[in-house]
């Protein structure tokens, strides 16, 4: 699957100015309310937020129809979030579909499969080796941000090199890192999502972040630039993700036993259905 900065993919909505207090280090932000501390309150068993992101992609300035809409729930522990309830819908396409990710299992609705589907089975599992873009691009806490923002030293580390200013209702935090400096936060191994490749201490890249935060220090919005490569037309994902009701009680469970199949089962029962095509001794 696909690795993000893991100490702990642009919504439709524009971004509006607000005030015009001169941006200040984040830590010299006074007595504003500390983010990484009002985000480890919130990290508790069957505790969950509620996610609204859109993502999009460019190359250069050339903005591509290609992109995310997600909605959904997301189920948080003391150590970041372990299952997740969303619906998914490529920008463009009036279908979506539903995902259940509970731990390492990612159970997709049948809606997302274009073929023959068994009767009775209303979900397709994805193995942990095997789960196309939702392995690799969505992570555990229903998101295609680089940025886990579910990690308190990670959202600390952030903030420490970020600038802050007052905004009503809370505070906005600006800053920019490149792969390199990432990759130096991070647990585990970062992947390019551009190349599938894994950042090195030489990969071109940088991610910017704009952080919104409440009068109760909690997150209510991130957008990220996450620019793959360097020169006058990089690759560019812009992620915007709002979070909202943090706290309520959620328990995400897997769906029935009966109504999923294994994506290696429905591979053999496609097959199956295919009537196969005679060979034509002309063509073949």
């Amino acid at each position: 699957m696909r690795r993000r900065v893991t100490l702990a993919a642009a919504l439709l909505i524009a971004f509006v100015p607000v005030g015009h207090a001169q941006a200040s280090p984040a830590q010299a932000a006074g007595a504003a309310p500390d983010p990484a501390s009002a985000l480890k309150r919130q990290l508790r068993h069957e505790h969950g937020v509620r996610v609204t992101e859109t993502t999009r992609y460019s190359f250069g300035t050339k903005a591509k129809p290609a992109g995310t809409r997600i909605t959904g729930r997301v189920q948080l522990s003391p150590s970041g979030p372990v299952a997740a309830d969303l619906s998914w819908r490529d920008l463009g396409e009036s279908r979506s579909h539903r995902v259940i990710r509970v731990r390492k299992d990612v159970y997709v609705s049948r809606s997302h499969v274009s073929g023959p589907v068994p009767s009775g089975k209303n979900w397709i599992i994805y193995p942990d080796r095997h789960r196309g873009r939702f392995g690799r691009d969505l992570a555990g806490d229903a998101s295609l941000q680089p940025i886990d923002v579910y990690d308190p030293a990670l959202v600390k580390a952030l903030l420490k090199c970020s600038t802050s200013k007052a905004v009503p209702g809370g505070r906005l935090y600006r800053g920019t890192m490149s792969y390199a400096e990432l990759r130096k936060t991070a647990k585990g191994t970062l992947v390019n999502w551009s190349s599938g490749k894994a950042i090195t201490a030489r990969s071109k890249g940088k991610v910017s972040w704009q952080l919104w935060t409440g009068r109760d220090g909690l997150l209510k919005r991130l957008v990220t630039n996450d620019t793959a490569g360097t020169g006058k037309s990089p690759l560019v994902k812009r992620s915007d993700t709002r979070y909202t009701g943090w706290g309520f009680r959620l328990a995400v469970t897997a769906p029935p036993a009966d109504e999923v199949i294994t994506e290696a089962a429905l591979l053999k029962y496609t097959r199956d259905e295919n009537t196969p095509i005679p060979e034509d001794s002309g063509n073949t």
